[in-house]
């Protein structure tokens, strides 16, 4: 992905882990539509600024992974009074209970290795436990046309990393590029999100997290979707018959998946 793609995107002041996937080019040389799939970090630091902008994008769908409590601190009021439709999805949830044995293994060892096998786990989790969500929101787009769409979960990176790179495989995106727009969120995350996580990592362990633990936590890489896309080729076989018999998209769904999201 060029700088030039990422220019495209407008600019929020206090969410800059929101891009526009625009311009990715699929395998049959086609592209992603400007202004119809768009990916951010959650609502927390949106300025009056932002919301403006956001309004002026005409989003209809808002696939929201985050927990119910996630969403009980920063809820998405900026969508009041506007004709969109929020999918509050579980995603955080169901990755717990999908997790646990990682979790437990991280408790006996929560230094930043056990941290990056607990963080791969859970992502060769996500193939299987955000299907359910995933179908959902593809049935939107391509039965009711339910776009411009918006991804997020609260830091941007990981479920909505998921989502967003299996709905990629699905238009033809090539895994480079998928993975390239993954890596992007490594400018934008950082310690902003630190706290939450030291937070969330002692109320559950009872003691808090190395620096080093924090860093791989709210980092980013590129092994981590790699773990997501190989568990779900390994499991499935391949791509297409997990986008097939996970997701529902035969090649007919697929082909207008692709009508209403590449030019």
């Amino acid at each position: 992905m060029t700088d030039n793609t990422l220019a495209k995107t407008p600019t929020l002041e206090g969410t800059p882990n929101f891009r526009d996937l625009g311009g990715l080019a699929a395998e049959d040389g086609r592209k992603v539509r400007n202004g119809q799939l768009f990916r951010t970090e959650g609502p927390r630091y949106l300025t009056e600024s932002d919301i403006r902008t956001l309004h002026t994008l005409n989003i209809r769908l808002v696939c929201d992974l985050r927990s119910e409590g996630e969403r009980r601190s920063d809820p998405n009021t900026w969508c009041d009074g506007l004709p969109i439709e929020i999918l509050n999805f579980e995603g955080s949830a169901d990755l717990r209970a999908a997790g646990n044995e990682a979790w437990e293994a991280l408790r006996a060892d929560p230094s930043a290795e056990g941290a990056r096998r607990a963080m791969i786990h859970n992502y060769r989790a996500m193939p299987w436990v955000m299907a359910p969500h995933l179908r959902i929101m593809l049935d939107k787009i391509i039965d009711n046309d339910h776009l411009p769409a918006l991804v997020h979960c609260t830091a941007g990176k990981d479920r909505t990393g998921f989502i967003v790179a299996a709905i990629l495989m699905a238009l033809g995106v090539t895994r480079e590029a998928i993975v390239e727009d993954y890596l992007i969120s490594a400018r934008y995350t950082g310690l902003r999100f630190a706290g939450s996580i030291v937070e969330t990592f002692t109320e559950s362990f009872g003691f808090p997290p190395s620096e080093d633990t924090v860093n791989c936590m709210i980092g980013i890489d590129r092994a981590f979707l790699e773990a997501a896309i190989e568990s779900a080729t390994e499991e499935a076989g391949n791509i297409q018959s997990y986008l097939e018999k996970n997701l529902g998209l035969t090649p007919d769904r697929i082909e207008r998946l692709r009508s209403r999201l590449l030019e």
